[in-house]
């Protein structure tokens, strides 16, 4: 004899598996975002670390120029010094000629 239901069995554990799934979407939410916060701080470890070399090796570039700039002044200082010693007569003409095309510049803008 089959028994006859009102639909109240039917909803009551119907009500039972959507909470149970309910729950179980919960868990799995926070196990989802957990592992997202993880590979998040990862991502963001990794991206800082990557910066932190990226500025190394720029600042390791600028200070090589830097220093290869600094000895190619130091070798025309001491270039110009050379000439000087061995040519003073020429300096001394040279530096008078850069003297009156310098102020022959700067008169010529005044008027």
């Amino acid at each position: 004899m089959m028994r006859e239901t009102n639909g109240h069995d039917e909803w009551k554990v119907a009500i039972e598996k959507g909470q149970e799934l309910l729950e179980q979407g919960k868990k799995e939410m926070a196990k989802a975002a957990e592992m997202a916060k993880e590979k998040g701080e990862e991502a963001w470890e990794a991206a800082r670390k990557k910066g932190r070399e990226a500025w190394e090796d720029v600042r390791a570039s600028g200070l090589n120029a830097l220093d290869d700039v600094r000895d190619k002044g130091e070798e025309m200082w001491e270039d110009a010094a050379k000439l000087i010693k061995k040519n003073p007569t020429r300096a001394l003409g040279l530096t008078l000629l850069v003297g009156v095309v310098i102020g022959a510049l700067l008169s010529r803008d005044r008027d």
